[in-house]
């Protein structure tokens, strides 16, 4: 190790430190984002469509769909939202996801108990840990592996899905 190389460290982010870390993060963003989480609404959406540096940059999601084979209404209208406003938009749905991580360019990323919308992000006791994928290398082939077992979501699926208000409390589910 080059002893004049600053170490790579973790950094713990609790109630409101999350979202101006992630924006800054996604402002620095070159290549790719991938957000993975049961759920999410507009609010948070918004957050990433607004942050983004070049509107061509990949935005990936990766939600829950449930055992009913439905997505959250809430959460297709974010995604909605995302496709009406991202030139390179992709959502896909998986089983049984109940992982709340986000992987901006393959190099950072952010992982904890926080959902992606404005009730986890504001109000909950959550915890999210950021840094980069070098000190958890397996995470990024995880997550990627989630991606392609996962089931695409297409423009008519989304079309209908309007409801741009923010999930203000967890009794929405």
């Amino acid at each position: 190790m080059n002893p004049n190389a600053t170490p790579e460290k973790l950094t713990l982010l609790g109630k409101d430190q999350i979202i101006p870390q992630l924006q800054n993060s996604i402002l620095q963003a070159t290549n790719s984002i991938m957000i993975v989480g049961p759920w999410l609404d507009a609010y948070f959406t918004r957050i990433v469509i607004d942050s983004l540096p070049q509107p061509d940059l990949a935005v990936l999601f990766l939600v829950r769909i449930d055992d009913d084979g439905l997505v959250d209404g809430k959460t297709m209208s974010a995604l909605n939202l995302a496709q009406e406003n991202l030139e390179n938009f992709q959502a896909r749905t998986l089983p049984q996801l109940h992982s709340k991580v986000i992987i901006i360019d393959d190099i950072t990323f952010y992982l904890g108990s926080a959902n992606w919308y404005w009730y986890s992000l504001h109000k909950s006791l959550e915890t999210t840990v950021t840094g980069k994928t070098s000190i958890l290398p397996e995470l990024v082939p995880e997550i990627y592996g989630y991606w392609e077992k996962a089931t695409p979501l297409t423009k008519e699926d989304l079309k209908d899905h309007r409801d741009l208000e923010p999930i203000m409390s967890d009794d929405h589910f």
